[in-house]
């Protein structure tokens, strides 16, 4: 048996974020829709609250309008005179629809793309056992940090999906729908690492997830979170006796952090939380920001990342654990919970007592 370590140190939740969409379509509040150009130059949004005029090329009022907070691809740009003024102005569509550059702001455009854990060269399973015995290699180190480099979603303005962007989440009160959303993200992203590493995947199971969920209360009634420094044992150990797992200590919690006064945040910022603290967990890295991670001496503990690859030199090794998520609040510090149960507990009478998948 082996216990799981903590993260002593608070993520800091500054994220960059784009709430933009891509899309082809113009539909102008006169009623009519207008097929963009393939070759868009960017987009942009219409200001204030009512409908703007559209212009043709000459520079003479049309009887359509964009309407107000809408967003328009544009595909062309110049100065058109309307009246005895020159004024900026976008087409936004191909039936030679302008808007004045005053009406309209531009919005930088976002690219979505899955976020992935991409493992570095020199990052094995052998050199991973070594550090987690307290002897990491310099070779070993030197991945760790390329992998938090090249690992870059959380520090990047590109997100999963315009729905991410748009979807606002207060994390401590996470409906079961976008539960589960971020426990299979999270674990679609330790599983992109297992495989790397020629481990079989983890495996999201509901029945975990309310253990994640019955941990993460525990932490909250008591007032308890990752910046009081250590996991919250006495809860876990209630949790999972009341899960029917006969377990005396942490066995099942790898956990992370971070800070924000704010009380909600996009799917996407929430996102790019969970992967900075996958990072730190996989990589070693104990820095509170994404700023020091080319600084040797913030690569330090690699307790988690044995976890998190059944690599800790025991008999159990290369076995694979049934996974859930979940999150809990203690003033402005935000807790993740990383929960999983392996295999072999699952399969023992001795400390599976009523648990079931």
């Amino acid at each position: 048996m082996y216990k799981k370590k903590t993260i002593f140190t608070v993520i800091a939740a500054l994220l960059f974020v784009t709430n933009v969409a891509n899309f082809n379509n113009v539909n102008f509040a006169h009623s009519q829709t207008v097929q963009a150009a393939t070759k868009k130059l960017g987009i942009l949004k219409v200001k204030g609250t009512k409908k703007v005029r559209l212009y043709n090329l000459s520079g003479k009022a049309t009887k359509y309008y964009a309407a107000p907070h809408k967003e328009y691809s544009y595909i062309a740009k110049k100065y058109l005179k309307i009246g005895k003024t020159k004024h900026l102005a976008y087409k936004i569509g191909d039936n030679s629809h302008w808007i004045i550059a005053k009406n309209a702001s531009l919005v930088k455009n976002t690219t979505y793309k899955k976020a992935k854990i991409v493992m570095p060269k020199g990052y094995t399973r052998a050199s991973l056992l070594k550090a987690y015995q307290g002897k990491p290699s310099k070779v070993f180190i030197n991945a760790c940090i390329k992998g938090m480099n090249s690992n870059n979603f959380s520090r990047t303005s590109q997100a999963e999906s315009k729905k991410d962007n748009s979807t606002k989440i207060n994390p401590a009160k996470l409906t079961q729908a976008q539960t589960k959303e971020l426990g299979e993200y999270s674990v679609r992203l330790i599983n992109d690492a297992r495989k790397a590493l020629g481990l079989k995947p983890w495996i999201y199971n509901a029945n975990v997830e309310k253990l994640a969920q019955d941990i993460a209360t525990e932490y909250t009634n008591h007032k308890r979170g990752i910046n009081n420094g250590d996991h919250y044992v006495a809860g876990i150990v209630r949790a999972c006796k009341k899960n029917g797992l006969n377990l005396n200590d942490n066995y099942v919690e790898d956990m992370a952090g971070f800070a924000t006064a704010n009380k909600t945040m996009t799917m996407t910022e929430m996102k790019k939380n969970i992967y900075f603290g996958l990072k730190q967990m996989i990589f070693g890295y104990t820095g509170p920001t994404e700023l020091q991670r080319n600084d040797r001496q913030f690569y330090r503990e690699w307790e988690h990342a044995g976890d998190l690859f059944n690599t800790q030199g025991s008999k159990h090794d290369g076995d694979y654990n049934y996974y859930g998520f979940s999150i809990s609040k203690n003033g402005n510090v935000y807790s993740m919970h990383y929960i999983s149960v392996p295999t072999f507990i699952i399969n023992s009478s001795e400390y599976n007592q009523s648990f079931e998948l």
